[in-house]
């Protein structure tokens, strides 16, 4: 495959973000989702990472995601999952099946590891001499299946500025076939407080000294820890005039260390994601503690520029050292956009920095978020590419008509929008099983064409075997009309007349485990169309006043016949 053939969201600008730590939807955004969605849309985020549980477990937030035509990339996750003992993959059957519920959905891209160079990655956090040997037999095997089912299986991701080569070791096992037929590399290229153009900086390269003022400007002592001297005496004592990024690539730029390594392998470049990375809040040289003292730990403000800065050279509004981002780094998915505030208590996590957070409110004046929030707002997004978007993309649904009108919860538990003529479906809002405080019903209210409810107002809910005649009520009642549910999901269908629009498939019960009973309710209101907005209803309109007037005409004749 060429890279023109992989697949990208619809105006795709590189922009992402890693979602929650959590692989479970409570933990995921659930409690406020219209909140996250508002903010990924004014973000204009178009790749979010989320972690799975290896079964299916972020189905409901990726559904969600692609609504808003996010690209989710699914890292399958269990903790410890690698092992000396299974060399012949890791996702297994119950991964493979999670795979191919999230491909017929839309979702494509899938990590299957996780910095496996790492010895807390492996059981009882020991990593055996044979590791490398045995995450490429494991990759292979997971591959193939990714594969075979139509996803895109990423290479994992090694620690920060990791120079191992599996690629080269994917080669010698003969399977140079997967690195060219729809193969990704992920990355964590974490820039641990060091510029985008880190190692080819002037500090780096020649220990570019500091001034007073920058130091203030920074943060002073605070974000430095150490006097200005030093600062400087550290800066020329580890100035490095033949730094390379081929040798030091424990910065935001390890793309191209990982692309040289894939290209001497397999003699051609492979999409390129960051999957973690990015900037953190006061973390500087590999440790929350910071070991590199010629950089300042960035503050939040810092932060924020410089990933701003990160995510407009992606899109190609900047360069770093007079260069665009290449065409082979498809995205950058930055570590984190929540943590205490998706109901995840990881401390450590909550003190790099989520993009929301109250963790850095008292000491930096904010408020809830840091500001690459609003930076984000505010910036134009450039799409980038228009690549191809996954199949299961392409497919509409009619309530996509609707926009807003619609909850698109609907479409997730299966219930579904049938357009009529008449009455139409003003709004349509499912309440699941919190929501609903033990009701199970169907509550429908009816607008004339000015808006206005009518009481008294016949409906129709029926099924398989039998229809029912439901009326709106008064006033007392906000004119909803009710209807006690006692079948599950895929039972009713509601309308007020037969050739006008109708929700089908309603029943009590939830997305997941599939419609599974709870009780719950649905609220829909149907509007009077007005004739001008349907023009073969205007058309009748027009034959009707037409031919009246013969009729007044012939009328008219055969009186003066008459007479």
């Amino acid at each position: 495959m060429n890279l023109a053939e992989f697949p990208r969201p619809r105006n795709d600008n590189g922009r992402g973000v890693h979602w929650s730590m959590s692989p479970y939807w409570d933990s995921q955004g659930k409690q406020k989702w219209s909140f996250w969605a508002q903010q990924l849309e004014e973000m204009q985020i178009k790749w979010v990472k989320v972690i799975d549980d290896g079964g299916g477990s972020s189905l409901r937030l990726v559904n969600r995601l692609l609504d808003l035509g996010v690209m989710p990339v699914i890292r399958l996750y269990w903790p410890e999952q690698n092992s000396a003992k299974h060399t012949s993959g890791i996702i297994g059957s119950r991964g493979a099946q999670a795979v191919e519920q999230f491909i017929d959905l839309g979702a494509v891209y899938f990590e299957v590891n996780n910095e496996p160079d790492l010895a807390l990655e492996w059981e009882d956090g020991k990593r055996p001499e044979n590791w490398l040997d045995i995450v490429t037999d494991n990759f292979i095997a997971d591959a193939d299946i990714i594969l075979s089912l139509g996803g895109y299986p990423a290479v994992p991701a090694f620690g920060v500025g990791s120079l191992t080569n599996i690629y080269q070791a994917i080669v010698d096992r003969g399977r140079a076939d997967i690195l060219h037929n729809g193969c990704w590399a992920g990355i964590h290229n974490y820039a641990l407080g060091r510029p985008l153009e880190y190692p080819d900086d002037p500090v780096n390269l020649y220990g570019q000294q500091l001034t007073q003022e920058e130091y203030d400007k920074l943060g002073g002592f605070r974000v430095w820890e150490i006097s200005l001297a030093e600062v400087n005496k550290a800066r020329l004592e580890y100035a490095n005039p033949n730094a390379s990024i081929l040798t030091d690539a424990t910065c935001f730029r390890a793309f191209r260390q990982v692309n040289k390594v894939i290209v001497d392998a397999i003699g051609h470049s492979i999409p390129i994601l960051t999957t973690e990375g990015g900037y953190n809040v006061m973390q500087r040289g590999g440790t929350f503690e910071g070991d590199d003292p010629r950089y300042a730990k960035p503050t939040p403000q810092r932060v924020s520029e410089l990933t701003l800065k990160m995510f407009n050279y992606i899109q190609g509004t900047e360069t770093v050292l007079d260069l665009h981002a290449p065409d082979y780094y498809f995205a950058c998915m930055p570590w984190l956009i929540a943590n205490y505030d998706m109901h995840v208590y990881q401390t450590p996590a909550e003190c790099q920095g989520p993009w929301f957070t109250d963790f850095f409110d008292i000491e930096f004046n904010l408020h809830g978020e840091l500001p690459i929030v609003q930076m984000l707002k505010n910036a134009p997004s450039v799409p980038r590419v228009c690549g191809p978007v996954p199949e299961a993309w392409e497919t509409t649904r009619a309530s996509d008509t609707l926009g807003k009108k619609w909850d698109n919860r609907l479409d997730y538990i299966g219930v579904t929008y049938e357009p009529g003529v008449v009455w139409k479906v003003e709004e349509a809002e499912w309440r699941d099983e919190e929501e609903s405080n033990g009701m199970c019903a169907i509550f429908v209210r009816i607008l004339d064409s000015d808006g206005t409810p009518i009481p008294n107002k016949e409906f129709f809910v029926s099924r398989e075997d039998a229809i029912d005649r439901v009326s709106t009520k008064d006033a007392q009642d906000n004119f909803w009309g009710d209807y006690t549910m006692y079948g599950a999901l895929g039972t009713y269908t509601v309308c007020v007349t037969e050739d006008g629009d109708a929700v089908s498939n309603i029943g009590y019960g939830v997305e997941t485990p599939p419609h599974a009973p709870a009780p719950t309710s649905f609220y829909i209101t149907f509007k009077e169309a007005s004739i001008t907005n349907y023009p073969i209803l205007t058309n009748l309109k027009q034959y009707v006043i037409e031919l009246k007037e013969e009729l007044d005409v012939l009328k008219e004749t055969i009186n003066g016949f008459i007479n």
